[in-house]
């Protein structure tokens, strides 16, 4: 994409300075004082896996946060688990859910199919038994939705919750006491009501991904989004100097660094969770995923993004870590060809310590 007229342009960047700043916009240098600063920087944190979301906020947290710190601000009400985009779970901040909703949700509830008079209902039954039952399962939501007559099938009462998330009414929130193992349900809260609109809803979602993820393309954003090339396109070309253009199809927010010096001791070796932003995030992932590839890190067929040991920005190889009862709970990782293996160990404690798992 070609700068406009009044944008900002900066020198070019190659690709160890595009991973550097990656580095920094994902808190992977510098992490944030608190857990919701971490989601409010992302804005969006891919979270279809519950301890997966929960192990990307806790990484990019100073202090060494375990899961049950991060847990406690779903319970504060601070965070929520909603369906914003591409018909996956993120966790957000509650009050920008809806800003991500103005852009995302049409597209959403069309590919979703339920009639509206439907949706009426089931947010009827949605806020009659929060007052009556809070707090209130999943599961439970889709009895009363049964027992009502809107859901014909416990598939169908699924459905018609993830379409209410979609719509703006209903999220995940605080986590469900578990005697043993990591928690991995949350009971349903009801989002604030969504606030007004700004001028263009598009552009700000475009800054809120660069400022958190940059520097991207307008292709990348469009992924991340769920949205058509176009209207990402669109929103690349009226941001004007809300963002600056970089080397080729590059986009940033102007506040933020661009030409550092890559310096190779930063960030060291770290194990990312499956689906990590910082993988995940980019419709060209060749950036940051080194020799991995979608035979070895995904997405594979079925969608599954493997967890990857990172160093220096690139993908050094994989690592896995059982949560299940009864497990031996010793991270392992595989590394791919060639890779050394320092400061893996010490990457493998961190995620085994955050889970309580040592």
């Amino acid at each position: 994409m070609r700068s406009s007229p009044t944008r900002p342009t900066e020198p070019q960047m190659d690709a160890a300075q595009i991973r550097l700043h990656r580095l920094r916009s994902h808190l992977l240098v510098e992490p944030a004082a608190t857990v919701p600063d971490v989601a409010r920087r992302l804005f969006a944190v891919q979270a279809q896996d519950f301890a997966a979301g929960r192990w990307a906020l806790g990484i990019r947290t100073s202090g060494g946060p375990a899961v049950g710190d991060v847990d406690r601000a779903f319970d504060a009400g601070l965070l929520v688990r909603a369906w914003t985009q591409r018909g996956t779970l993120h966790i957000v901040e509650p009050g920008s859910v809806g800003a991500i909703l103005d852009v995302t949700g049409e597209r959403q509830t069309r590919a979703y199919g339920i009639d509206p008079g439907v949706l009426d209902r089931g947010e009827r039954v949605f806020r009659s038994a929060l007052a009556a039952e809070a707090p209130l399962t999943r599961a439970a939501f889709v009895d009363a939705l049964q027992r009502d007559g809107v859901a014909g099938s416990v598939a169908a009462g699924t459905r018609i919750l993830t379409a209410l998330s979609i719509r703006g009414v209903l999220a995940l929130g605080p986590v469900v006491p578990r005697d043993e193992g990591v928690a991995r349900e949350q009971y349903l809260v009801a989002l604030p009501p969504r606030g007004p609109a700004g001028d263009d809803p598009a552009v700000d979602l475009l800054v809120a991904y660069l400022r958190g993820h940059g520097p991207a393309t307008g292709a990348d954003f469009a992924w991340w989004a769920g949205l058509p090339a176009g209207q990402a396109r669109g929103a690349a070309g009226r941001a004007g100097d809300r963002v600056v253009a970089l080397d080729g199809e590059l986009l940033d927010v102007p506040e933020e660094p661009t030409t550092a010096v890559p310096d190779p001791a930063l960030p060291g070796t770290i194990a990312l969770p499956a689906f990590d932003e910082y993988v995940l995030s980019y419709a060209d992932r060749s950036i940051g995923m080194g020799a991995g590839d979608r035979m070895n890190v995904g997405p594979t067929a079925n969608g599954m993004v493997r967890p990857v040991i990172l160093r220096g920005g690139v993908a050094v190889g994989t690592w896995s870590l059982s949560l299940a009862v009864g497990s031996s709970g010793i991270p392992a990782a595989t590394l791919f060809d060639g890779e050394s293996d320092a400061g893996v160990g010490d990457a493998l404690a961190r995620v085994g310590g955050f889970f309580g798992r040592q």
